[in-house]
């Protein structure tokens, strides 16, 4: 009995079947639970997090650990449950321990440089990345070095090469190289298969970029990939950037858009060949990626719901203020009442994506003040208008000026519809919640979230009266229904207004209160003197 509910447990997650296989080991466990081995707890820990039972399945792996004290099956699991939750203090404390137990295992390395990354501790991500690679490779870095110049230079002695760290939480680091007067540069990071990662990265250089010209004005020159022991060393031209602070901003964001245009100008049709990843679709804490997968299937009502739910247990665990409960209830509300997503036509909406558009991967170059797009490791499929709401999102831009410079400027959002408006700040809501996190949200609602919501309230009643929304309202009814949202509306603004207060006053206490602002008085009060002398 027990072993035939292990294996409908296996299968079912095969197949994706969380739930059942969740009701499969609870089965299994309630017969074996003294004699299970550390596999069995480690899957359904698996299981229970990918359904979003975080709380279980750390209880799960808790009880596993009990019994199998040194499991690195089970630590490995730990890993990851923290890595969804972005709990990355312990994610570092879970990955120094599998290195203890197994010293040269290179993955164990790299779940510690990626768990330093996110804990900005960068100097040590790089030195733990360092060392996952010589494990990797079982080479010096002085040989895996040369074996990337020998690729494209004809002498690796007239190569000048330097390993640096850069951002972006699944690299591993990357070469810059000097060679004859030009620069190039390797990105590091796993491969996968070709569909997934890196792989993608590669087949993005080597075939989309062949096929549609437009990407060449605004993705870097490719010069070569390599594959060693599944880490993947991608080439291209090093741009020289300038800092965008060095630019009028409204000039550069501009251009901004105008590249994200030229990228989504591929559409959907023009796609067949190009099949999505098999996304998990779980919205993790911090992430705009979870944001992007999920609108590569929003037209579709189960990922519109499974969506919801997931950010309104982010908001439950870590304890959201209560008014950005509401404004994601309000969001929820017009898009879900309305099933606003069955007016979204992938074949009508859809276009390539960056799928990770954000300031970081977008370089605006010396010579012409023109963006050049790297990173292509996320791109994919969805809404033509997803990747300027990440942009936007990436830089903190006030909700007042993304609808100055694009909601409410024909030119450049290229006359968007009012369901594509809709969507866009569906996505932008979303992103400003990834973006600015608990306490972010605790005081800047009104400037991003609580207006954007606002907006798509209206939005939507002016659809529903509208052709495009099927005229779901009568004429006569849409003066009383918008005098009765801008009444609710008021009512609720006041009410988050007062909590933003409210927050802000206790941080002020808490600050004036502190140790380091008392340790500190004597020298502002001497600073302070020498301005009145």
């Amino acid at each position: 009995m027990g072993s035939d509910l292990l294996t409908l447990a296996k299968e079912a997650q095969k197949k994706h079947q969380w739930k059942k296989s969740i009701e499969y080991f609870e089965q299994y466990l309630h017969i074996q639970k003294d004699s299970s081995n550390e596999t069995v707890y480690a899957s359904y820990a698996r299981s229970l997090r990918i359904s979003g039972r975080t709380a279980a399945a750390k209880k799960v792996l808790d009880e596993g650990k009990n019994q199998h004290a040194q499991s690195e099956r089970i630590l490995l699991e730990y890993h990851n449950l923290y890595d969804l939750l972005g709990d990355w203090e312990a994610a570092k404390n879970v990955a120094i321990s599998l290195i203890k137990l197994n010293p040269t295992h290179a993955d164990y390395h790299f779940r510690l440089g990626r768990s330093y990354s996110f804990l900005k501790k960068y100097n040590k991500a790089k030195k733990t990345y360092q060392i996952a690679l010589k494990h990797k490779h079982g080479l010096s870095f002085e040989q895996l070095t040369e074996q990337i110049q020998k690729r494209f230079a004809e002498n690796a002695q007239e190569v000048r090469s330097n390993y640096v760290y850069i951002d972006g939480k699944n690299n591993l680091g990357a070469f810059i190289h000097e060679y004859k007067g030009r620069k190039f540069f390797t990105k590091i990071s796993k491969y996968t298969n070709k569909n997934n990662g890196a792989g993608r990265e590669e087949n993005f250089y080597k075939d989309m970029c062949t096929s549609f010209s437009q990407l060449r004005n605004v993705v870097p020159e490719y010069i070569d990939s390599l594959v060693i022991d599944k880490i993947s060393y991608i080439t291209v031209e090093m741009i020289d950037s300038i800092d965008t602070n060095s630019i009028a901003k409204e000039d550069y964001l501009i251009n901004v858009i105008k590249a994200s245009q030229q990228i989504t100008s591929i559409s959907y049709e023009q796609l067949d060949n190009y099949p999505l990843p098999n996304y998990v679709f779980q919205f993790r804490k911090g992430r705009a990626i979870s944001v992007v997968h999920f609108f590569t299937q929003i037209h579709k009502e189960g990922y519109n719901q499974k969506l919801f739910q997931a950010v309104k247990a982010i908001m439950k665990q870590h304890r959201y203020p209560k008014a950005v409960h509401q404004l994601i209830e309000r969001l929820e509300t017009v898009i879900m009442d309305n099933e606003l997503y069955t007016f979204i036509n992938p074949e009508k909406h859809y276009s390539l994506l960056h799928g990770d558009f954000a300031f970081q991967n977008v370089l605006i170059k010396r010579e012409n003040r023109n963006p050049s797009v790297i990173d292509w490791t996320s791109h994919t499929i969805g809404p033509h208008f997803i990747d300027i709401a990440r942009y936007f999102t990436s830089i903190l831009l006030p909700y007042s000026e993304v609808k100055h410079l694009y909601l409410e400027n024909d030119t450049n959002n290229k006359n968007l519809t009012m369901i594509e408006k809709i969507f866009f700040l569906y996505a932008l809501v979303l992103f400003y919640f990834q973006k600015l996190g608990r306490q972010g949200l605790e005081t800047e609602l009104s400037d991003f979230i609580l207006p954007a919501v606002e907006d798509v309230e209206k939005l939507v009643l002016s659809f529903a009266q509208s052709k495009e929304g099927d005229q779901m309202i009568k004429d006569s009814e849409l003066q009383l229904k918008v005098k009765e949202l801008e009444i609710k509306q008021l009512k609720q603004k006041v009410t988050i207004l007062e909590q933003e207060r409210k927050h802000l006053h206790k941080r002020l206490n808490d600050t004036l209160n502190s140790k380091s602002w008392q340790l500190t008085a004597p020298l502002r009060i001497f600073t302070e003197n020498r301005k009145k002398r």
